[in-house]
């Protein structure tokens, strides 16, 4: 497994085994489910299940979700990748998921514009999508940071109103 991206403060690698207590911590904050579908809590099981998935979808496609360390650190702050839209395509989603530590303070807008730039880039997608629920105003603002587009109100992820957004490589690279 091999992507690394830098940015100026950030690392986007390939998750690790060595990530499941950093990642279940996240994913166990109280705020964390707040804007996402409703799901069981995840499993050490479910990181394990999860961390096969990823490098599988790396290995095929070129791209997944990864994980986001701090770089003056090395601590993991969350996640961001590129996924296929609900979870079966044939679209291609962007996501970005933080702990609430890393909250405001643009780590997931930087992440996302290298994952963006990764995916249109090396990865050779044409289009990127974004799902967002309108009251998670932040995350609505990273993906317009990002370089996406307010598209219109659409169900996905069995949540109604949501708020797509999306970015095509030719648009971006006018940027």
């Amino acid at each position: 497994m091999g992507l690394r991206l830098e940015t100026g403060r950030l690392v986007i690698r390939c998750f690790e085994a060595a990530d499941e207590q950093a990642w279940l911590a996240m994913v166990h904050e109280p705020e964390f489910g707040r804007f996402l579908p409703p799901s069981p809590p995840p499993t050490a099981e479910d990181f394990r299940r999860m961390l096969e998935r990823r490098h599988e979808s790396e290995r095929e496609s070129g791209y997944a979700v990864w994980a986001v360390d701090l770089k003056s650190s090395g601590s993991f702050i969350g996640q961001c990748g590129l996924y296929p839209a609900e979870g079966v395509g044939p679209e291609v989603e962007i996501v970005y998921h933080y702990t609430q530590a890393a909250w405001g303070k643009g780590y997931a807008t930087e992440a996302a514009r290298a994952v963006l730039a990764h995916g249109f880039g090396p990865v050779g997608l044409a289009r990127v999508i974004a799902f967002v629920v309108p009251e998670n105003i932040a995350s609505c603002r990273v993906a317009e940071k990002a370089g996406m587009r307010f598209e219109e109100l659409v169900t996905a992820w069995q949540l109604e109103g949501l708020r797509r957004y999306g970015a095509d490589r030719l648009a971006s690279t006018v940027r």
